[in-house]
């Protein structure tokens, strides 16, 4: 699955500004049932002779009222090309331009990293729902929420942590940016997408059908 860096913007949505990919999911409809135009930046895609295709010109900040980076099946700190640090970069940027930023899973990993964090391996893999312990001050609900994710983020003091399990920060923020490790955006499709792509992360943590069925 391809990292994706998605910019929504307020204002009478058309027919042309359509997301480009599925890995938006139900975010990506939310934000169309609400009128906002929204267009898609996969950052690199691969054709069907396997050949990738990175796109590191990313939009241009002052264009949207919000961003939205989504969720990879890739590890940052195996990552050895110049996309990662280009979009570290550019979500560092639209943090210290106060542009509202929502990371999402390997999203919320990019953000940590360009605050100050990093990304490390977790202990374990942290698949299914899960519910979590919020803060007092975690404005979002405690679950159950869908979560895939084998990293874990490592945040510096300057940085909110809103929510945890006890496996990995679940929500966090600093300004008006803000990191969530699971993923309110999957629905039944994006879900058959993601095992076919790596369901087989899940031998002998769960079945593929219980998995589907816990969902569901």
């Amino acid at each position: 699955m391809a990292p994706m860096a998605s910019a929504a913007q307020t204002g009478p949505l058309s027919t042309d500004e359509q997301p480009s990919s599925t890995d938006t999911g139900l975010v990506g409809q939310a934000l169309l049932d609400a009128g906002h135009i929204f267009k898609t930046h996969e950052v690199f895609s691969v054709n069907g002779d396997g050949n990738r295709t990175i796109n590191e010109n990313f939009p241009h900040p002052g264009d949207f009222d919000a961003v939205v980076s989504f969720g990879s099946f890739s590890h940052i700190y195996e990552i050895d090309d110049d996309w990662i640090a280009r979009e570290i970069q550019y979500i560092a940027m639209l943090h210290q331009q106060g542009i509202p930023y929502l990371g999402i899973c390997f999203g919320a990993q990019l953000l940590a990293e360009s605050l100050g964090g990093r990304t490390v391996r977790a202990d374990k893999i942290e698949v299914g729902l899960i519910n979590f312990d919020p803060g007092y001050t975690c404005p979002i609900a405690p679950g159950p929420w869908f979560s895939w994710h084998s990293d874990k983020v490592e945040l510096p003091d300057h940085v909110d942590v809103l929510a945890r399990t006890a496996i990995a920060p679940q929500v966090f923020h600093s300004g008006r940016s803000i990191g969530v490790q699971f993923h309110p955006e999957v629905d039944a499709e994006l879900m058959e997408e993601w095992i076919r792509i790596g369901g087989h992360e899940l031998s002998g943590i769960i079945s593929i059908d219980d998995f589907r069925r816990d969902w569901a």
